[in-house]
Formats: C-alpha cells, structure tokens, sequence
C-alpha cells in the first residue's frame, strides 16, 4: 500500500499543471459559494442588529404642522401606545465655501439627544450639537469629505450665510445615501434650529412604538394618533412603518440573496464538470498502470480509493484555499453593501452556514463528481488495460452528426480548421459537458446585462409618460397667483402647472385601507392635464372634471383586494371623509424609500372636498431646452424665484427628471454590479473548464502529435491546431448561449423585478451583451488553449512513441 500512496503522492507533483487547475477550478466553485453565502449571512444578521440596537420606532410620522411635549403626553395615553418622542427634520439650504453655490440638505433635531427613546442617533465622535455648532451625518460625512472641525454655511431666514462649525459625527438609521443622489444631513439642537425659524419645543416629526408589536396593532395605533391630531387640525404628511427586529431593506436583500445563492450553486457544478473531465484524463491516461496494478494483485477498492484519494487531496487544497478568500469576499462585499445602508460592519466573521457548504463543495461534490469515471476505471480488465496506450476511444466520422458535417463541407475546408473541428466532436461526453459550463457562463453574462438593460429600459418608458422636466414640492399649500405667473413668464419656461397635494387615508367598508409607501397622498390633477398620465392597467384615467374618482396604484389594489369599480371613503384629517370610487388601476415604475402611495384624482372633485380652491403644493414645468444642463439653470432660477416670494421649497421631493433617474439607477446598480461580479466569476470557472477539456485532449493524442510531428508538422501548427479547437468550441458555446439567454433572460429580470419593483420589467434584451460575450469568450478560449497548446507544440516525437 505504501508504494500506491507514493504513486498518488508522484502523481499529484509531477503533473503540478493538472494539480493547479484543478484545485483552481474546484477553489473557483467553493470561493463562490463560501463568499455569497458568507456575505447573504452577514448582510441579513448585519442589518437586523443594527436596526434593533437602535430601538426602533414601530410609527414614525412627517407632520405638516408642529406640536408640542403636550400633544406627545396625550397620545403617549392612547391604547396600544407604548410611548411617543419628538423631533424635526427640515430642508436647509447649504454650501461649503462663500463662493459655492446653495445647496439642498436636511437638518434633523431630537427632543432631547441625551435622552432618546426610538430611532436612536449615535454620537460617533466629538460632541452633540449646540446653539452655535452642529453635527454631520457619517455618511454625508463620508461622501463630502467632511470632519469634525469643518465649518459649513447654512442659510438663515434672511437669506443670510452663517458658518457653523462641525463638532459631532453621528449616525441616524434611515438616510438616503449620498451617492444615489441622498441629501446631506446636518444636525443641530432645539436652540440652533431655532436661528432657522422653528421655536423651541415646537416639533415635526413624531415616533411611537406599540405595545404588543403587530403590524395591525401599528395601523391601527397610527390611525388613533391621526384622528387625535385631525382634532387639533394638524395634518400627517407621510408615515413610515416598521417592525422591531427586521430591517426595512430586508426584504430587497432576501430577494437578491436568493439569485446569488443560485449563481454560486451554478458556479459550483460547473467546477464539478472539471473534475469529471480530469478524473477522466488521468484514469484514460493511467489505464495501462490500472492492469498492471490489477495484475500484481490490486483489488478495486484499493484502486478506487487511490483516485479518489487524489480528488480528496484536490478537495483539501481548494478547501484551504477557498475558505479564507471566501471569508474576506463575504466580509469586504458587506461592509461596503452595509456602509451604504449606514451600518458599520468592522468585525471580521465567517459564517457557520457558508462553511458548512464549503466542506461539503470542497470534499463531498468533487468526491461524488470523481465517483463515476473511477468505477468506470477500475471496473477495466487486466487484459483491456495491458492493451490500451491511454488514448481514449473517441473517434470523428462514424456518426450520423460527423456525417452530416461531411456533407455539409467539412472536407472543403482547410486542413487546420478541418482538423481541429474533428479533434472536437471526438470526445463528445467530454465536448458536452465543456459546452455546458461554457454556455450556462454566457447566458449567466447576457441574462444580467439584459437585467440592466430592462431596469434602464423600465425607467425610460415611465420617465417618457412623464411631461415636465422640473418638480417642485413645497413645505405648504401656496397660493395659484403667487406662484404660476413669474413662473410661466420665464422665457425658458413652456408650460407649468399647480397640482394640489394632501395626505388622505383611503376607508373600504370603514376599515383603512393598507397603504404601500409612507400612507396615501391624493393629488389633484387638472383637467386636461398631459403633465403625467401614468401607465393604466384596468379602467381608465381621468376624463370626468369633478367627478369622485380615483386612481390607485396596482400595490395598493393588490393589498386591499381593490378594483375597478369599487366604492371608497377617503379620510382628508381636518376636511372630513367623503365617498369616492375607484376608477383605474395604474403602475409605478419606481418609488423611493418612505414615498407616499399616490392616489390620483379630478382637480376640482379634490378642491370641492378640501375647499382649498386656487392652491397647490406641487409645481411641474416643462422646460423648452430638453438639455440636462439648460433644465438644470432653469431649475436654480425658478427656485431663486420662489425663495423671493418666501416659497419655502422641500428638499424631499423637488428635483429634475434627470435627478430621479440618476437615484433610481444607482439603487438598482448595488445589486446588478453584485450580479454582474458572479457572472464573472462563473465564466472564469467556464474557461477553466475549457482549459481543462483541452488539457486532456493533448494527454489523449500525445502519440497522434507525435505521427503529425515524424511527417513534418511544426511546432506553429500544431499549437494552432489546438488554439483553433479552443476558439470552436467557444463559437459553438456562444451561438448556443445566445438564444438559450434570451429565453432565460426575460423570467430572471421578471424575477429581479418583483423583488425590487414589485412588478414586471418591462423586459428589454441586451444585444450588445451578446457582442461583448462574444468577445469575451474567444478571449477566455485563447488564454484557456494557451497552455495546452504550447503544452502540444513541446513534444518531441521519441516522447511520443515511447508514451504509455
């Protein structure tokens, strides 16, 4: 036995080619599953402990008018209410230098920082806000390049600049990243805020918790706190509800987990198919040493064991190889996947649940994958084994396919690329099995940038629906003549108009309806309107001037069992309830975290039941110039134009169309970019198992090589022989790949797009992909044949003959 094991342990020096890809191509598929697993892992636990160290508020409501500590005492009373904190959060306009020009940003203040209750803000280093100081959120921070110690302008009441100087870095839960278009978050305390306009102790943000935690209980609670401040005629602009040990992306997060976890089980089988494939060539390379082991009295076991002893020893070197690489995959990937979610991930960790699936990817799948072609190994006879040269038996031209290739010329073509479409179709098993890792990689590749293409395509066809270039929002209701005209007279300026806007709780059968976003909001759309119709899935828009009509969304619809036709109250807070029906059901293409679920109406059906006739909270313009930098200048003037008239614009919601694609993109490019790395990852595997499938091909035609070298053959030729093999197999995979891509490609965006949009994309396949995958995998085909063939082009006609 010990000369076996001396045997295996020759066998794994000697050829350290083979060694290396092997345990490369198995180390690709377990990295694979050890960094995606390990990252899907610590993104959820990640993201869950964050949120729950921060004592998360279950209610949390924007307000249109302030209260007080008074108000928070009598709904902290109210049934189901656990308790009640305060706190502001406000648009400010910002720059960093004198000579900068304004920019949007957000103010944020707590009752009291020293005594928080829910949505705890963490103090990272310096000192909490003062009247004359405040603090900078770590992301702003972050994308800003701002430190403690940093001074920033922040305009006043008399459009005055006043410096601040920064003393606190903190941390707030929920915020908008910065890079996808987020505003910069400053915070101040109730003395500071008061040099912007807003008294002490008067308050726009209202946090509660309920007792016991549902999701019912939260509605119903939030409801409670609405009735009790419509009696005080205060309105709810937005309400943000969440539960106690999830975080609110969780649900984005699972649903991309789940792709990857799929692409990193693919890329493991297609590292399997390179174990076959090797297992293969050493047991056709070693048939002859098989009879002679037999003949000196080696059982099957003992040969068995021999050469899986070797796959296990495969197995090991990848396993030690793949863990820690995978380990520092899932941790880098989360914390930067975390940081833009505002948690802090700096504890390395590796997860129990990837490395249990990395032992079993290392060892037990190659194990199994090797189990076949060894018991077809050993199950030869002495006299079978003593006769074979290790050759293989595949043949080219007996079968039907090779003889329909004949047919159709194959003898008119030259005679390397004749040759090397031949040496192809000679191993067929082999042939198959290659074109499987190569084509899944391709369809792999083209599905996820068709994804992308579908979101962009998504985004355009809703972004064209839409007539105006410029959205306003304004803190409060303002009045038609104040606004439209200095508006409209603006030369750059085509049309304009003034939606009025109003938080409204939809009522079916007396029960409030769930809402999708931060609650309903009904907009009143002028008749005629062109501005925006959205995308109509049953019923019909607008075509009635005051008649009580509504439009919902398909997510509202769908979680109250809504349709066409449907009667409805609507609950306006200090306007009273009024009847309505439901009269269309439309699309949203996009919507950001926290925006109210849109409820669209007849203008005037809307300012009959609010009496709020010649106002509007909401400004759209369409500019004349389409051009982003012209829409940009227009959008600075008309704001400069408001701000004259003590138009307090809102940084949440005003912005250019331009602005909204932008943020919408980079949302959805976090998870594309994480799909597009395990695309990569999965033809790197695809290219490793062509390298392998030619690898053995020269092992199998040594003694041919060796013929074609005694008749002439250079070394040039036979290396292109082989590099011409690699790039046919690879123009196969491609114009098989192509087609299975665009039929695989239209369910997976479906799939992504429930996950992320709660809808269809509207599907868009992506035929550069197609070219680029092309490119790519003759590319891959050229590095892959590479070694094999120099490999080929090496052997001397002595080693050839004397083979085996």
């Amino acid at each position: 036995m010990s000369v076996l094991w001396a045997k295996l342990w020759f066998d794994l020096w000697h050829q350290k080619a083979r060694t290396v890809l092997v345990v490369t191509s198995v180390a690709a598929g377990v990295f694979a599953v050890g960094g995606i697993f390990g990252m899907s892992d610590q993104l959820i636990d990640g993201m869950d402990e964050s949120h729950r160290k921060t004592q998360p508020s279950h209610i949390n409501m924007f307000l249109q008018h302030a209260v007080g500590l008074a108000n928070a005492e009598q709904l902290a009373k109210l049934p189901g209410v656990e308790g009640v904190d305060l706190g502001n959060q406000i648009s400010v306009r910002y720059k960093m230098q004198q000579a900068a020009e304004w920019r949007g940003g957000n103010i944020v203040t707590r009752s009291d920082y020293a005594h928080q209750t829910y949505d705890v803000v963490t103090l990272k280093a310096g000192s909490w806000p003062t009247r004359n100081t405040i603090g900078v959120e770590r992301l702003t921070a972050q994308y800003f390049g701002l430190k403690v110690g940093d001074t920033v302008l922040l305009e006043m009441p008399d459009e005055t600049a006043r410096p601040f100087q920064i003393t606190g870095l903190m941390r707030q839960p929920l915020v908008e990243p910065p890079q996808f278009g987020g505003d910069a978050v400053f915070f101040m305390d109730n003395q500071g805020l008061e040099r912007l306009g807003i008294p002490d102790g008067r308050f726009f943000n209202l946090k509660a918790r309920t007792v016991p935690y549902s999701e019912e209980n939260a509605r119903a609670a939030a409801a409670q706190i609405k009735d009790r401040l419509a009696k005080d005629r205060i309105s709810v602009g937005a309400t943000l509800f969440q539960g106690p040990t999830e975080h609110w992306a969780r649900p984005l997060v699972e649903g991309v987990q789940l792709v990857l976890e799929v692409l990193a089980v693919v890329s493991l089988m297609m590292s399997v198919v390179l174990v076959t494939n090797t297992v293969t060539a050493i047991i056709t390379e070693q048939t002859n040493q098989i009879g002679i082991i037999k003949a000196i009295g080696g059982t099957r076991r003992v040969i068995g064991r021999l050469y899986l002893s070797g796959v296990a020893f495969y197995g090991v070197l990848a396993f030690l190889i793949s863990v820690p690489l995978g380990g520092l995959l899932a941790f880098g990937a989360s914390r930067w996947f975390l940081n833009m979610f505002n948690i802090e991930h700096e504890i390395f960790e590796l997860s129990r649940r990837a490395f249990g699936f990395q032992v079993m990817a290392a060892l037990a799948v190659p194990l199994l994958a090797a189990l076949h072609p060894v018991l077809r190994g050993v199950a030869i006879t002495v006299r079978q084994a003593l006769a074979s040269y290790g050759l293989g038996t595949g043949q080219f031209g007996r079968g039907r396919f090779e003889q329909a290739l004949e047919r159709a010329g194959l003898g008119r073509l030259p005679a390397g690329p004749a040759l090397a479409l031949g040496n192809m179709f000679r191993r067929k098993e082999r042939l198959l099995l290659t074109q499987v890792v190569l084509i899944a990689a391709g369809a792999m590749f083209m599905s996820v940038l068709s994804l992308n293409e579908s979101l962009i395509f998504t985004l355009d066809t809703d972004l064209a629906r839409r007539a105006y270039n410029i959205r306003f929002v304004f803190v409060r209701e303002e009045r038609v003549n104040r606004v439209l005209p200095a508006v409209v007279a603006m030369p750059e300026v085509a049309a304009a108009e003034l939606w009025y806007v109003h938080p409204v709780s939809v009522l079916r059968a007396g029960q409030r309806a769930r809402e999708v976003g931060s609650g309903a909001q009904i907009i009143g759309v002028p008749f005629g309107s062109d501005m925006y119709v959205p995308r109509m899935l049953e019923g019909r828009w607008l075509t009635n001037r005051a008649t009580n009509e509504i439009m919902i969304s398909r997510e509202m619809a769908d979680e109250n069992g809504l349709r066409v036709g449907d009667a409805v109250s609507l609950d306006m807070g200090e306007f009273g309830t009024s009847p309505w029906s439901v009269a269309g059901i439309f699309k949203v293409a996009h919507r950001k975290v926290g925006d109210p679920d849109p409820v669209y109406a007849p203008a005037d059906a809307v300012k009959a039941a609010t009496k709020k006739f010649e106002q509007g909270s909401r400004l759209l313009v369409r500019t004349r110039s389409q051009s982003a930098a012209d829409v940009e200048a227009v959008y600075r003037r008309i704001n400069d134009a408001l701000e004259a008239r003590q138009v307090i614009v809102s940084t949440f919601g005003s912005a250019t169309t331009a602005e909204d694609k932008v943020f919408a993109l980079g949302q959805f490019s976090v998870v594309t970019a994480l799909l597009l790395v395990v695309a990569v990852v999965v033809a790197v595997v695809g290219g490793l198992g062509l390298m392998g499938s030619l690898a053995i091909s020269v092992v199998e035609r040594t003694r041919e090589v060796g013929v074609m070298r005694a008749v002439g053959a250079r070394s040039r030729t036979i290396m292109i022989m082989f590099l011409l093999e690699g790039v046919l197999q690879a123009a196969v995979s491609w114009l098989l790949a192509v087609p299975l891509a665009f039929v695989v490609a239209r369910p997976f965006a479906r799939a992504l797009g429930q996950v992320m949009l709660k809808m269809d994309l509207d599907f868009k396949f992506a035929f550069s992909a197609a070219g680029i995958w092309l490119v790519c995998v003759l590319v891959i085909a050229v590095l892959a044949s590479a070694m094999p063939a120099q490999r080929a082009a090496r052997i001397r006609v002595s080693e050839s003959l004397a083979y085996a």
